[in-house]
């Protein structure tokens, strides 16, 4: 069955600050704004104060374009100065007048077509919950652990009730950027577990949950109740 994979921008612990906040939010470590020599953009654009990354994971042709929404007039690669912050229309690798367009079935705010590209929402400023920066609400069917080493191998599912429970929970979460939920957890250093929620329309999304301090990348604090589920569940894979 062909699965999209929405995936975090970071397929190891280490680099989950790297491409969310190094390359395309802010340069703040330099003394200038200058690049001199060749720079590994993440494929990201903002669009109505919303920053997206790029699913290059996702099979084309199984999401079906909405309404034109405007263009891309702004290409950070093209500048040896580029501007450090982004502003609507930009991107870092789309060419300028790559035309943006809704994705069917989901809020602009959660996901967009650019040109033929799929992009998903990473950070939103005015959302308040998961949901708002996921649009995933009523359309998770299953949870289970992968593996962290290759972020697919499917580890085991959970267990019927507690996937209903954590179905319920997770979309109602808190949503915090995730620049400030590695400040307020020391760099969110910890050990990790690597979860997957399925969509009814057999997209899936990659979550990675720290231990150390409960929490979740899309950026959010896990509440005692969910966090002692998931270590439940956890035990559950070698107790067979």
């Amino acid at each position: 069955m062909k699965r999209k994979k929405y995936r975090w921008i970071f397929l190891a612990a280490g680099l989950l600050l790297a491409a969310a906040v190094l390359f395309y939010v802010k340069e703040t470590s330099r003394q200038d704004s200058c690049f001199y020599g060749d720079v590994d953009y993440a494929s990201v654009l903002q669009w109505d104060g919303v920053v997206y990354q790029e699913d290059d994971n996702s099979p084309p042709g199984e999401h079906v374009k909405g309404k034109r929404l405007g263009e891309i007039s702004y290409r950070k690669a093209d500048h040896q100065c580029p501007r450090s912050e982004m502003r609507d229309g930009d991107s870092t690798l789309l060419e300028v007048g790559t035309e943006l367009y809704e994705v069917s079935g989901y809020k602009t705010s959660a996901r967009l077509w650019a040109g033929d590209r799929l992009f998903v929402a990473r950070s939103n400023p005015k959302a308040r919950t998961l949901n708002d920066l996921l649009d995933i609400s009523g359309k998770i069917t299953a949870v289970r652990f992968i593996s962290g080493m290759d972020g697919t191998t499917h580890l085991m599912d959970f267990t019927p009730e507690a996937a209903e429970l954590f179905i319920k929970e997770f979309p109602k979460l808190r949503y915090i950027p995730f620049e400030q939920l590695y400040k307020e957890t020391k760099s969110w250093v910890g050990d990790k577990y690597w979860l997957e929620i399925e969509l009814k329309d057999g997209a899936a999304i990659t979550i990675v949950y720290n231990t150390l301090s409960p929490s979740f990348n899309p950026p959010a604090y896990a509440p005692p109740a969910l966090a002692q589920l998931i270590e439940q569940q956890r035990k559950l894979i070698y107790a067979k």
